[in-house]
């Protein structure tokens, strides 16, 4: 409202001057308005910005949990590899122990 007090009290001697004070208040006015959208769009880079951090984290902690899952024992796969070593192990004897029984 100052603002507008202030253009309506300005008296200008010639049209030159009135186009240079219209040109100020125009430049004004963008600053202002240039002013209020720097601010939103930094706001909206901040809080991108908070989003990806808070994604990769998460994403992080995520592989952190899998890696240390892949790095436990295969207790199933072992049991069956000890299964298999066992069985050639006896095919393997039988025949051996049946030549020395004779």
């Amino acid at each position: 409202m100052a603002d507008d007090m202030a253009e309506e009290q300005r008296h200008y001697q010639d049209p030159i001057q009135a186009q240079l004070g219209e040109r100020v208040t125009n430049l004004g006015r963008r600053q202002t308005d240039l002013e209020a959208e720097m601010r939103s769009g930094f706001r909206n880079i901040e809080q991108s910005f908070a989003s990806f951090t808070n994604e990769t984290r998460s994403s992080i902690a995520a592989l952190g949990t899998s890696i240390s899952e892949r790095s436990r024992p295969q207790w199933q796969a072992l049991g069956v590899m000890v299964s298999v070593i066992v069985v050639l192990g006896g095919l393997v004897y039988w025949p051996i122990r049946e030549s020395t029984n004779i």
